[in-house]
């Protein structure tokens, strides 16, 4: 069970899902745009930086979600290990007994 959550923790640890989740809402690599001194270039620094954030939240969303479902897939793999390791000394017999029969 250890090994199942050290490896479903390490999918997360992986993609940085905590530095992500801080950083949501951030501009996309750090890209902003300095408001000049007219109010046209005001708004058009408002409207880069607004986009800046939307690709940023949009990719970290993406990168989220990727890891939500490779986490999901470790978590199901390693419980399908799990519950089929026990019953591996069954399989061997049965198969040489329907080899042999």
């Amino acid at each position: 069970m250890q090994d199942v959550r050290k490896r479903t923790l390490g999918v997360t640890h992986a993609f940085s899902v905590a530095i992500l989740l801080k950083t949501l809402f951030a501009p996309w690599r750090r890209i902003t745009t300095p408001a000049g001194k007219g109010i046209d270039a005001k708004l058009r620094a408002m409207i880069d930086n607004f986009v800046s954030r939307v690709v940023g939240f949009t990719v970290r969303i993406g990168v989220l979600l990727i890891a939500l479902l490779l986490a999901g897939g470790t978590l199901l793999l390693y419980s399908l290990i799990m519950i089929a390791w026990p019953l591996m000394p069954i399989a061997v017999i049965f198969c040489l007994v329907k080899v042999v029969i």
